[in-house]
């Protein structure tokens, strides 16, 4: 029976997070690793602190998730109908119970890290990108990703103990690149967001004009590795 519930739940928790894995989990400990790694820290500290930046990603990661899954029910049936709430594998209820106790978990380590500061920033993006409309309007959701981008590489570069200001350094640089094309490229979910009323990105600037930035950004992109 115990094992039954625990095979369950971990297929609930891989339905919520799969999809976002490697924008929403790796660049955590990726992030610290180069934290640690500008300062110098020895192999034994970088062994005892990057298991506690996976577990701070991946908390990062599932409190979002869930909630983004609780608020897009509708959309998800469209676009995204083997998602956990969508397919009916957990009922919302649930869903809703599962985001309290993750943020409080989240909360709560990020106490334990140190880095109460940048979570607290993502705990209100996640409020408001999600239950307060902030994910209906392009330039809303997109200062919501900002933020998010922000948040966590800032957590990991402080559970990696090198000072703020050379992180943040890196992070501007990082955050204001991603700006530009994550946007554009959720094309894949104009069906759903239309179907509820969204004006995302995609939809405000239309089709055409996506794909031919999305082209233009990869062009430049091969350009500057040449």
């Amino acid at each position: 029976m115990l094992v039954n519930t625990l095979w369950h739940e971990l297929e609930l928790c891989y339905g919520f997070v799969r999809r976002d894995l490697g924008t929403g989990l790796l660049p955590v400990p990726g992030f610290t690793l180069a934290s640690l790694l500008y300062r110098k820290a020895s192999a034994e500290e970088i062994y005892s602190v990057i298991p506690h930046a996976f577990l701070y990603g991946f908390l990062y990661l599932y409190t979002f998730v869930v909630a983004n899954q609780i608020d897009g029910v509708n959309e998800d049936k469209v676009n995204k109908p083997d998602r956990p709430i969508a397919s009916g594998a957990t009922t919302l209820r649930a869903a809703k119970i599962r985001w309290t106790i993750l943020t409080l978990l989240y909360l709560g380590y990020s106490f334990y890290l140190g880095v109460e500061k940048p979570t607290l920033l993502w705990i209100t993006t996640t409020i408001a990108h999600n239950f307060l409309g902030f994910a209906n309007f392009g330039p809303t959701k997109d200062g919501c990703m900002g933020a998010g981008c922000i948040a966590q590489l800032m957590a990991a570069w402080a559970i990696g103990g090198s000072e703020a200001q050379m992180g943040w350094e890196w992070i501007k640089y990082i955050t204001l690149y991603m700006l530009w094309p994550i946007p554009l490229q959720d094309l894949r979910d104009v069906p759903g967001d239309k179907a509820v009323g969204r004006l995302t990105t995609p939809i405000l600037m239309g089709d055409t004009f996506c794909k031919f930035a999305l082209a233009l950004k990869c062009a430049y992109g091969y350009a500057d590795d040449d």
